[in-house]
């Protein structure tokens, strides 16, 4: 009997060991891969030349990121739970420096807009990682909606950081002001020109970004839509002389509406 116990306790060693050899490994490999991943020029060629897109770089993280994922789920599968706190941290250790990465390399962009798209979708991407039955703490989903689909906290900030940037000074052409007569006639009459010249340049120039993920085009667009448009409706309601205007040219809000459900398809 004693000998089979410390045959028993012999092969148990054994194993601790080369699971904490292989946990070291893991973390090995991590840590050169990042340091390549880091110094990589590919990030600042594809930022630089426009690419907005999810970067190549940061699918193969969270290709990483899922394998140690996997290997952690084998220990909780085999009741070998003491190498899953090790796992789980090494896991949160990586998306958090993945992040600070991105936004590091996000300030490449020297467009504004660009910026926070590329930080959307690759912050979105980042987060698919976190399911509905294997949420991770810190990428948990939140109660934070855009047109029914919920997001992360980041991808929430860079959406509104996006609107912003990208359509905020579109509405802003839309004046709030009441002037009398003759001035107040000239002022909408100038403000919608500047609204349409506005519109188009930035539609013209965002015509062919990328938003691979169609669930976030979709909920892109909509909002967009949601703001921009609305906001036009409203000013032309308050305004049936402009219009009528807007109506028999080729900026009503439906052909500016089917405009917008273009963007993003790459």
């Amino acid at each position: 009997d004693c000998l089979v116990l410390d045959r028993s306790t012999e092969r148990l060693g054994f194993i601790l060991t080369e699971r904490r050899r292989l946990i070291a490994t893991i973390s090995d490999k991590v840590h050169r891969g990042w340091k390549s991943y880091r110094q990589d020029s590919s990030w600042d060629i594809d930022i630089l030349q426009g690419e907005g897109e999810v970067h190549r770089n940061t699918r193969l993280l969270v290709d990483c990121i899922t394998l140690i994922r996997r290997a952690q789920a084998s220990a909780i599968n085999s009741a070998e739970s003491q190498y899953t706190e090790e796992l789980h941290y090494l896991i949160l250790q990586e998306i958090s420096s993945l992040k600070d990465l991105l936004v590091k390399k996000s300030a490449l962009c020297s467009d504004p807009s660009l910026r926070y798209m590329f930080l959307l979708n690759n912050a979105y991407f980042l987060a698919q990682l976190s399911e509905p039955s294997t949420q991770l703490e810190d990428v948990e989903l939140c109660s934070g909606q855009h047109q029914g689909l919920k997001l992360v906290p980041e991808c929430e900030k860079y959406m509104d950081n996006y609107l912003d940037a990208s359509w905020g000074h579109v509405l802003s052409c839309l004046p709030k002001s009441r002037s009398p007569g003759l001035i107040h006639r000239w002022i909408n009459t100038s403000s919608l020109a500047k609204f349409e010249s506005a519109f188009r340049k930035t539609y013209q120039a965002q015509k062919f970004w990328k938003v691979p993920d169609p669930q976030l085009r979709d909920v892109l667009r909509r909002t967009i839509i949601e703001r921009v448009i609305s906001g036009y409706r409203d000013y032309l309601k308050e305004h049936p002389r402009l219009e009528k205007h807007a109506s028999d040219g080729n900026s009503s809000p439906e052909v500016l509406e089917e405009m917008l459900g273009e963007l993003f398809e790459g």
